[in-house]
């Protein structure tokens, strides 16, 4: 026993001296330490992932805009360009909104768009009925330009004229080659109407009061009109006026004969003396001695329109005519009515992008 003990005594003499309690103290400090430090990291990744899920789950997504294509229309070549079926001028947007400059559009038979710049905005657009040359004012001449399509060639009015004669009521009438014509203004401080030729270079005074209706080419005739209470008359110059039993604005060119208008009929209440809507009907006159009127019911007017103006002749029978609808969803249509039998034919919708011209329309 005694060599055992001297053993250990040996032993545990060669063995460090180290507190074997704080040791093991130290070790499980350092083991707990240990353990927190890895479950630390894992909440901080743990929290960290979360927060980026979060993050995602909270953050809105940026808003995804989509910019819609703009539409751009080339302006009017100088030449080589087909009849035109029709112009417009885009609509303003939407009340209080800022309107943008709304250069006018010519729209081709072909359907080919263009803009012509040079126009005044707020002036007028006139196109011959046949298509081939459109008028304009040009607040940079100052005057009336005529423009041929096909060829470019351009004719200046002798007239000159300030904007201001545009910024109230005014009315374009063209001749059928459209180097004669009648511009009127009614409001303004000035109130022109006058009958310009260009081909001559002159420019006739009219009386106050008459609102152009056709104007021939060359010396042909010039028709003017007035309306009254209930009546109105109507003036082939040169000729003594007529007048008709009916309060309107809404006559044909003169016919290729140079003496046959047609105006659309109303239902008039005379004990009421008032002029109601338009009818359906067409009525064909005599404008140099009046009288002789026949009235011709039109058919085959699409459903929900309503004659509305009357325009050029496109043969001896046939008058161009506007319909519109009594639903601003509609397009206005564009028809050949037959004088002689009241039938319709439609030849096109018109846009619904603002004010519109249609070729030879009386407006």
């Amino acid at each position: 026993m005694n060599i055992l003990r001297e053993d250990l005594h040996a032993l545990a003499e060669r063995a460090p001296a180290v507190d074997l309690a704080d040791r093991a103290v130290r070790g499980a400090r350092r083991r707990r330490a240990t353990r927190l430090a890895v479950v630390a990291a894992a909440v901080t990744c743990l929290v960290a992932g979360g927060g980026v899920t979060l993050l995602q789950q909270v953050r809105p997504a940026p808003p995804v805009v989509l910019t819609p294509p703009k539409t751009t229309v080339p302006p009017l070549p100088a030449k080589g360009v087909g009849p035109v079926e029709q112009a417009y001028r885009q609509s303003c947007p939407m009340i209080g909104d800022p309107c943008p400059r709304r250069a006018w559009r010519i729209v081709t038979g072909g359907g080919d768009i263009y803009e012509l710049d040079e126009a005044f905005e707020k002036g007028p657009l006139e196109v011959t009925a046949d298509g081939r040359r459109i008028a304009y004012y040009s607040s940079e001449h100052r005057r009336i330009v005529v423009r041929d399509l096909a060829s470019g060639r351009t004719w200046k009015a002798p007239l000159k004229q300030p904007a201001e004669d545009f910024a109230v009521e005014f009315a374009l009438r063209l001749s059928p080659g459209g180097l004669r014509f009648v511009v009127s203004g009614w409001g303004g401080r000035r109130e022109p109407n006058k009958l310009v030729d260009m081909a001559r270079g002159t420019v006739t005074d009219l009386k106050r009061g008459w609102w152009p209706v056709s104007v021939s080419d060359g010396s042909g005739p010039v028709v003017l009109a007035k309306p009254y209470d209930m009546t109105s008359q109507v003036w082939v110059l040169g000729h003594k006026p007529i007048t008709i039993q009916d309060f309107t604005y809404y006559y044909s060119a003169l016919a290729p004969d140079g003496r046959t208008l047609a105006r659309l009929g109303r239902s008039t209440d005379r004990n009421r003396r008032q002029t109601m809507r338009q009818d359906g009907s067409i009525i064909v006159f005599d404008a140099l001695r009046g009288g002789g009127e026949t009235r011709i019911l039109v058919s085959g007017i699409g459903e929900g329109l309503h004659l509305s103006k009357l325009g050029g002749w496109l043969n001896p029978a046939e008058v161009t005519a506007l319909a519109v609808p009594g639903r601003p969803d509609r397009p206005s249509v564009v028809y050949a009515v037959d004088v002689r039998t009241g039938r319709s034919r439609e030849l096109f919708p018109l846009r619904q992008d603002g004010i519109n011209v249609v070729p030879g329309l009386v407006r």
